[in-house]
């Protein structure tokens, strides 16, 4: 009798462990199926971003906290991030995340009541510009096919110089005209409005890319590297009629510091590219 007791007992205790594993088990199933897919991923963006926020915080104190310098780049990231996930996904709107972006800067620059941008440091905010137009302008670079951009190099020439040369002499014209605006501030507002967006072109260009579209025929590398010609054509000449417009030296030489910048930046950047081709070796 005292065996059968005795087994009775751990029969049970055997009963009530596998009651609580399968409770446990269940439990698990439930909180996996919760954390994955799209609610996986946004979970854990938030908790990197409460990560990221907490380290900084640590470092820099009043800086991460509401009315300094970092927390305002913090908030206009982390909510650029979201509402442009949030756009890129409307299931009756085939939007690009970036438009959702600016939608989130143009939100926190203007309602007074939310205006985190103010706090943001000018300095901080033209270097951050310059090294996102820099990021972009490197991943169009490193994308270009070498073979294909040879095969093309009239063209990208030709797309490069003709269509902003033109849009910027029609909208001088178009402002000296109507706007009865001076030959330099139209030819400045002209190259303004003909420069190319990369931040627009070379993503979208590249998931295009990574799909196959066009890559047979060059034409992501052709629009790549015409956008970025384009672009240093309207800055450079941006730059020259602004020095001109408002010349306090010597006007020749504001003339062609646009030009002499381009070669300081061309000779820098193929000494850079010859260092670098044998640094690190190739054989480690």
């Amino acid at each position: 009798m005292e065996d059968k007791a005795i087994d009775f007992e751990l029969n049970n205790e055997n009963e009530n462990i596998t009651t609580s594993d399968s409770k446990y088990t269940a439990y698990i199933d439930k909180f996996n199926s919760i954390c994955s897919g799209k609610a996986g991923v946004f979970i854990t963006s938030l908790l990197l971003a409460a990560l990221i926020w907490t380290a900084t915080l640590t470092i820099t104190k009043s800086e991460n906290l509401p009315g300094g310098n970092l927390f305002g780049l913090f908030v206009v990231f982390v909510c650029s991030l979201l509402l442009g996930a949030l756009l890129s996904r409307l299931p009756f709107l085939q939007l690009p995340n970036l438009l959702g972006m600016l939608l989130a800067g143009l939100l926190l620059t203007n309602i007074q009541a939310i205006n985190v941008v103010q706090n943001i440091q000018q300095s901080w905010s033209v270097s951050l510009r310059n090294i996102a137009l820099v990021v972009i302008l490197l991943r169009s670079g490193l994308e270009l096919d070498p073979v294909a951009l040879k095969k093309l190099k009239r063209t990208v020439i030709t797309l490069a110089f003709g269509p902003c040369i033109i849009e910027a002499l029609t909208v001088a014209v178009a402002a000296n005209l109507l706007l009865e605006l001076p030959w330099l501030w139209g030819l400045q507002l002209g190259f303004v409005l003909g420069a190319v967006s990369p931040a627009i072109v070379v993503p979208q260009l590249l998931k295009l890319q990574d799909q196959g579209f066009g890559v047979n025929e060059g034409i992501p590398t052709l629009v790549m590297a015409a956008s970025s010609c384009d672009d240093v054509l309207a800055i450079s000449l941006f730059t020259v009629f602004l020095g001109v417009a408002f010349s306090t030296g010597d006007l020749i030489f504001n003339i062609f510091r646009g030009p002499l910048e381009i070669l300081l930046g061309i000779t820098i950047g193929c000494l850079s590219g010859f260092i670098l081709s044998f640094i690190p070796s190739n054989h480690e």
